[in-house]
């Protein structure tokens, strides 16, 4: 029974989350309107919004504009624990969370490149979604220096870029530099994500140097806040 302490709008969510998870609503089914939940539950337009907005953020239900919320799944996807520690665990992340290539060619000039202060004549850039099974956990974009750059066939059978261009090259990462930070989705992320625009999320940029301390590998990955998240564990250390 939900107490009447907790506030309404997370009673309204517990609710419709029951039915989704009941099968009163299906995948691909339309959950009643704003206005709908209004009327039935005596609730304001913002209330019933928040509501919707933790199904979303759990990935219950996805909700685009005209379209109305879609149910997207019957249970909280699982989300995806990345360890951050040593140089292997960042490797990890990039064998474990499956790479689908959307593109791949010349950098743009306006494009990963630019940002990280790079002529874009000699680099190549990728970009792909990063899932595990059916589950899409974010978007990456994928900066390789052009003269060391697989073709499409060679990064698809390897588990990673990295491992490809070392089968390749012969050039591997001594040093990894990794940035983490917050950032909303906007528009044009939300709907490649199938998230809300606005929504909370994470950015992940990595720096690859070879062991002559050049960039050949530069990555950055965004992922919405409800599909994945960082985890370390710490030992307490004994006083002498």
């Amino acid at each position: 029974m939900t107490s009447s302490a907790t506030p309404r709008y997370q009673q309204i969510a517990q609710m419709l989350r029951a039915a989704i998870t009941n099968g009163s609503y299906k995948v691909g089914d339309l959950l009643p309107t704003e206005q709908e939940l209004c009327a039935t539950h005596d609730i304001s337009r913002h209330t019933a919004r928040d509501a919707l907005r933790l199904l979303t953020e759990a990935g219950l239900v996805t909700r685009k504009r005209r379209a109305g919320t879609v149910v997207a799944a019957s249970s909280p996807p699982n989300l995806f624990v990345q360890p951050l520690g040593g140089f292997q665990d960042l490797l990890q992340y990039a064998r474990d969370a499956r790479l689908t290539i959307l593109a791949y060619g010349p950098a743009p000039a306006d494009g990963f490149a630019r940002d990280l202060g790079q002529d874009p004549a000699g680099w190549k850039e990728l970009r792909g979604q990063r899932g595990t099974g059916t589950a899409m956990v974010g978007l990456t974009r994928i900066l390789v220096r052009a003269d060391c750059a697989p073709s499409q066939a060679e990064i698809e059978a390897r588990p990673t870029i990295a491992d490809a261009i070392e089968a390749r090259f012969g050039i591997a990462a001594s040093r990894i530099d990794q940035q983490i930070s917050a950032m909303v989705l906007d528009n044009q992320l939300a709907t490649l994500l199938g998230s809300e625009p606005g929504a909370a999320a994470l950015r992940t940029r990595r720096l690859y140097h070879d062991g002559n301390g050049a960039l050949f590998l530069a990555s950055e990955s965004a992922h919405p806040a409800d599909r994945f998240v960082y985890s370390m564990s710490f030992n307490r250390e004994k006083a002498e």
